[in-house]
Order: C-alpha cells, then sequence, then structure tokens
C-alpha cells in the first residue's frame, strides 16, 4: 500500500537523503515501511523497518549519519531519480482491534518528513 507520494523530483539533479522518518496515531505492528526511489521503469529500496512490536508517533529510517536498512552513513538516491514514495507491506495488527484493515494503517498515517540533499557530481 503506498502511505505517501509519488513525490517527483528533477531527473537532472543529484539527491541524497538525510533523514526520513513518518508518524503513525495508532500503536500498528506487523507491517513494514519503506521508503522508495523510482527512476524509468526502475524501482529501488532506499530503506525500511519492520514494525513488529507495535509502534505509534514518530519513527526514523534515516537520521543524519545512518540508515537504519543499510548501516550506511550516505543514503543516495540513484542517477536520474525521477522521485521517491513511502510504502508499506505486510499484514497489519492492533492488539485491541481484531479486525484491523489497511484502511485504518492508512487512516493512523499522519505524514513523511524526508529532508534530501541536493548536490552536483564533479566532472572532470
Amino acid at each position: 500500500m503506498i502511505l505517501d507520494g509519488p513525490f517527483e523530483l528533477d531527473p537532472t539533479r543529484r539527491y541524497s537523503v538525510n533523514s526520513m522518518s513518518f508518524k503513525m496515531a495508532r500503536r500498528i505492528g506487523g507491517i513494514s515501511v519503506g521508503l522508495f526511489a523510482y527512476f524509468g521503469p526502475y524501482v529501488v529500496q532506499i530503506s525500511a523497518l519492520f514494525l513488529g512490536e507495535c509502534h505509534a508517533g514518530e519513527v526514523s529510517l534515516i537520521k543524519p549519519g545512518v540508515n537504519f536498512l543499510t548501516m550506511e552513513s550516505i543514503s543516495m538516491l540513484p542517477p536520474q531519480c525521477d522521485g521517491v514514495v513511502l510504502v508499506a507491506w505486510g499484514e497489519p495488527r492492533d492488539f485491541f482491534d481484531k479486525e484491523f484493515t489497511w484502511t485504518k494503517v492508512k487512516e493512523s498515517y499522519h505524514g513523511m518528513k524526508l529532508v534530501l540533499n541536493q548536490y552536483e557530481e564533479l566532472t572532470e
């Protein structure tokens, strides 16, 4: 399920992700949430996190200096990146709601904070 986006980017520019977080109003578990970048017909995963123990509030996938998926200090978007999208997948659950659905996940989603660094590559 697409939680947010897609957000278009200028494919002639290069980007790195400085930080990325999102907010969930309810304590939701059993799903993964990831930031994906697309360029042309291709899509690549930049970062993701499994919400296994029912997270609520702000959840960070990337903080300055660390991508929690790759443990790398720089999270580059691919060359000619057209945009990014926040996606969720898995089997959502809420311990207090036995009939929890993806619609309730989407209603619980309260926005993403994405900070990109834009740069130009040096050419020789």
